[in-house]
């Protein structure tokens, strides 16, 4: 099995089995995950449009943005600390794992390929931003506040 194999199926498989094994409780989390998907697809059709990166397997663009990012943000949402303070070395924490890991990614298999100077930490970035915006919606889904 390829690194390139490994990667393309290993987190989607995990993604899966993480939210069977851990099904009870999230479906107050369903809707934050939806929004997600939709976010990150329309975040990755941009990109593409603008040329800052593609995926060279087919089957990456779904399984990246319909189970792997709705996946995250929910276990993401769920086991947020509850204090802003918290939550912002709770999305850095996250943010340089995915950093990390699409690094690896991009320089050494096939699963993601970055152009027009786009590179990691511009990654790295919108995961931090992203992690936001989808508590936020979480947030105001539910009606909830952000504990200062």
């Amino acid at each position: 099995m390829t690194s390139t194999n490994i990667l393309t199926y290993g987190p989607m498989l995990a993604a899966i089995l993480a939210l069977i094994i851990k099904w009870n409780g999230m479906k107050k989390f369903i809707p934050a995950g939806l929004f997600a998907c939709f976010y990150a697809n329309m975040v990755c059709h941009i990109a593409m449009a603008l040329n800052w990166w593609t995926y060279p397997n087919e089957l990456m663009e779904p399984i990246v943005n319909c189970i792997l990012v709705p996946v995250s943000a929910m276990f993401w949402i769920r086991y947020a600390p509850p204090r802003i303070s918290g939550l912002i070395i709770w999305n850095l924490l996250w943010s340089n794992i995915l950093a990390v890991s699409e690094f690896y990614a991009e320089r050494f298999t096939n699963v993601i390929k970055y152009y027009n100077e786009y590179d990691w930490y511009y990654s790295f970035a919108l995961w931090i931003i992203s992690w936001f915006v989808w508590y936020a919606f979480h947030l105001w889904f539910n009606d909830k506040d952000v504990v200062v």
